[in-house]
């Protein structure tokens, strides 16, 4: 490359997807800090433009910044890196940030509800399993749990600010149009039905969607209520019970032993 050519944008991931950084112009974190230690962007003056993806973290972007001061392209880097504003930990009902997949949550409508999806390097859904170029599905289905959780939290259950709500869920339906990768998305929750006029049970409707470049990446549907905490508890617990009981009277069936057959030697 000539120096008066203008240089590339590059797209960085996390080092989980080190499946899609076989794409041109795709680095994980650690392939793009040996880059500059290898000295890949050091003839040219131009900014070194990266743009992050999906898996990088705040610190990861920390340590790109280091290590472009160390090796002196400070100046010259330019990183476009926001941390995602979280949906919270009573909205997702995650205590880990990094399995949290909902951010920048916001109403767009009266029906219409949306957030950017955030998936980070050490999501639950991606430690033991991740291969190709592409984001598992699993992580399309837990984001859609997760947004119906934080939407109904955030801009329903909360006008009954004196419950707790335990939500159960009555039907969901995932149907994949097209692979998730890691880069930017966007998951929509359009409302079909919210019924929010006994404090004791809410009940809703919904279709949630993921879209990415352009294309839709997956439509789920739900159905699933809000019980009062309380209510709910009491009657799990009395399913629970039962469930106990009928395995550990089945366990007590005395099976009446065959005579050993003797071995062939």
């Amino acid at each position: 490359m000539s120096a008066t050519a203008t240089l590339r944008t590059l797209l960085l991931v996390g080092d989980r997807f080190a499946g899609f950084a076989a794409q041109q112009d795709v680095l994980t974190v650690s392939q793009f800090i040996e880059e500059m230690r290898l000295g890949v962007y050091s003839w040219d003056s131009r900014p070194v433009r990266v743009r992050a993806g999906q898996g990088v973290t705040a610190e990861d972007a920390d340590m790109v910044r280091d290590a472009a001061l160390l090796l002196g392209l400070g100046d010259r880097l330019d990183l476009d890196f926001r941390a995602p504003a979280l949906a919270g930990r009573g909205e997702a009902h995650k205590h880990i940030a990094s399995n949290t997949l909902i951010a920048d949550l916001r109403r767009d409508g009266a029906d219409l509800f949306s957030a950017t999806l955030r998936v980070h390097n050490d999501n639950e859904l991606l430690i033991d399993h991740q291969t190709g170029e592409h984001v598992q599905g699993m992580v399309a289905v837990e984001a859609a749990r997760q947004m119906f959780l934080a939407v109904s939290e955030r801009y329903h259950a909360c006008r009954y600010l004196d419950r707790s709500y335990y939500y159960v869920i009555e039907s969901m339906n995932t149907d994949f149009e097209n692979f998730l990768f890691p880069v930017d998305a966007t998951i929509v929750y359009h409302a079909l039905r919210a019924e929010l006029d006994d404090p004791d049970r809410l009940s809703f409707a919904a279709e949630i969607s993921l879209h990415q470049a352009g294309r839709r990446a997956s439509i789920t549907t739900v159905t699933y209520t809000a019980f009062d905490a309380p209510v709910i508890e009491a009657k799990e617990h009395r399913r629970a019970q039962f469930a106990v009981e009928h395995t550990v009277r089945n366990a007590r069936v005395t099976v009446t032993p065959t005579k050993p057959v003797p071995a062939a030697v």
